[in-house]
């Protein structure tokens, strides 16, 4: 019993830090992903969505949103590789969101304001460390993270891929920052949300 003990509190420490990164990181992602707020925006300085024209991309996200949500199907001008590679990427995004139900039920258990006023600041910190990707993101993005999730080429896109036109490159390196925006944010709200709270209470979580 004393050894369980001893290691009860590293375990908790260790437990709450690894879900308050990863939720915080998921929920923006999960923004991006399942709804179609930010495809639309992309669009905005994508100058490939003007070609193929706006009800084509409309139909494009509505489709690949909803695909995400298991709340449809790839039906308006998907190319067969697309759907194959989309198909293996909404595996990616549901193993995702099951790991997040865990860290949720984690968070529950371990919360204390004190950590996660400490733990969001260094979440913050180790998420803007990210954008040192930027510079090198076309080696980054076809070298490195493609064939390290992927063991095809499926992913690869040209002019007859819809999303050739609707997430080039460019969309996933403003993806990239925005997700670290995001995330960052949703910190520094914890840490001050907390502060605020122990600040009214006049109590410290241990």
């Amino acid at each position: 019993m004393l050894g369980i003990e001893r290691f009860r509190e590293p375990l908790r420490r260790v437990g709450l830090f690894f879900s308050l990164l990863y939720l915080t990181i998921w929920l923006p992602l999960a923004y991006v992903i399942y709804l179609p707020f930010w495809y639309h925006t992309s669009c905005v300085w994508n100058g490939r969505c003007a070609v193929v024209g706006e009800a084509v991309i409309s139909a494009g996200v509505s489709e690949l949103t909803a695909y995400f949500r298991h709340q449809g199907d790839l039906v308006n001008r998907w190319s067969t590789k697309e759907k194959l590679h989309l198909a293996e990427v909404r595996v990616i995004y549901d193993r995702m969101s099951l790991v997040s139900i865990v860290a949720i039920v984690v968070l529950a258990v371990t919360a204390n304001c004190r950590l996660i006023r400490r733990y969001g600041l260094v979440n913050a910190g180790i998420v803007v460390s990210l954008v040192v990707v930027l510079p090198f993101f076309k080696t980054f993005w076809m070298e490195v993270f493609h064939p390290l999730l992927f063991d095809n080429e499926l992913w690869r896109t040209n002019p007859k891929d819809l999303t050739w036109y609707l997430t080039p490159r460019t969309y996933f390196r403003y993806t990239i920052l925005l997700l670290i925006l995001l995330t960052v944010l949703l910190n520094v709200f914890l840490v001050l949300g907390c502060r605020r709270f122990a600040s009214s209470s006049g109590v410290g979580n241990p």
